[in-house]
């Protein structure tokens, strides 16, 4: 069973005055398993937002359906068991943080003899033990951020939903949700993300889906995406002293990736691999290394995002 399931979902805004239509989501198709953590990537204004509001119940969808845990999404109960982070977390700036975490707890209806226990993990799992006592409006960007994470994570919900959990994060919190997010996929539980921060989507989730101009461009597994579809490998080579790399009959025509001293970089044709290796051989070089040629997801994205038309 699918933790989140989207289809063919639309979204019109009307704008100004004149009520100019603004079509946000464009018949979206997207499922998230259960288990996963599901980063869900776009450009400022792509409709990431949109999508995440709907599926918490915050927007009615113009079109199309959403469902959480199989449950038509935005009815009360396909609001159990999820916790949500919004895009920029606003709390009472008078509460401290634990006063904070208890009023969620309250919400979430954890057990009286259960909720100081949960209200101290919390503030341990995001790094503010020490904060506990503050008051909210004292609080950095950043740690407000996980303030908003912890609070998200009240009641141990099984879906996570969060609309940019790394933004204002210095490289400590990033870190440290980074961790946390691969101890919570480690208990089972699904996180589904947004963000435009290309590497964090590299670094920690299975599947990806890249939201351009209010469609989806592409769902799949992250690593499936980073590998060329031209077959290409690239091989880490060592020639004689003397030797130069242009002397080295290729099949093809090597792309010269980097080169020092007697080693090099090259990329060539996976089909041309059997004759290219026996050249270099013959020429007195020697194979370090073959790999597949690998994109980053940085490069992946600006690709699928260009060839989108408007």
């Amino acid at each position: 069973m699918a933790a989140i399931r989207i289809a063919k979902l639309r979204k019109v805004y009307q704008k100004g005055v004149r009520k100019k239509r603004v079509e946000s989501l464009k018949g979206i198709d997207l499922e998230v398993e259960k288990g996963a953590i599901f980063g869900f990537v776009g450009p400022n204004g792509a409709g990431k937002s949109t999508t995440i509001r709907i599926l918490t119940g915050l927007l009615r969808p113009t079109g199309g359906m959403a469902w959480i845990n199989e449950r038509p999404a935005g009815t009360p109960s396909s609001r159990q068991g999820v916790g949500y982070l919004p895009e920029n977390p606003s709390f009472y700036g008078y509460l401290s943080l634990k006063d904070l975490l208890s009023l969620v707890a309250d919400i979430r209806n954890v057990p009286r003899g259960e909720k100081d226990a949960a209200i101290k993990e919390l503030m341990d799992m995001v790094g503010l033990q020490e904060a506990g006592g503050r008051q909210i409006k004292t609080f950095s960007k950043g740690m407000v951020q996980r303030a908003g994470i912890a609070a998200a994570l009240m009641g141990d919900p099984d879906l996570l939903i969060f609309d940019e959990p790394m933004s204002g994060l210095d490289p400590f919190g990033r870190d440290l949700v980074a961790r946390l997010f691969r101890d919570l996929q480690a208990k089972g539980k699904t996180i589904f993300f947004s963000t435009h921060i290309l590497p964090d989507i590299e670094a920690l989730c299975d599947r990806v889906g890249i939201l351009v101009e209010g469609r989806v461009k592409y769902t799949g597994s992250v690593q499936d995406t980073l590998f060329s579809e031209e077959k290409c490998v690239e091989m880490t080579i060592r020639l004689p002293l003397g030797t130069e790399i242009e002397k080295v009959p290729f099949r093809g025509t090597p792309a010269i990736l980097w080169e020092k001293d007697c080693f090099y970089k090259v990329e060539v044709n996976e089909g041309d691999l059997p004759s290219d290796i026996e050249e270099i051989s013959r020429s007195g070089g020697s194979i370090i290394k073959i790999e597949r040629k690998r994109k980053s997801f940085e490069e992946l994205y600006k690709e699928l995002a260009s060839e989108l038309p408007a």
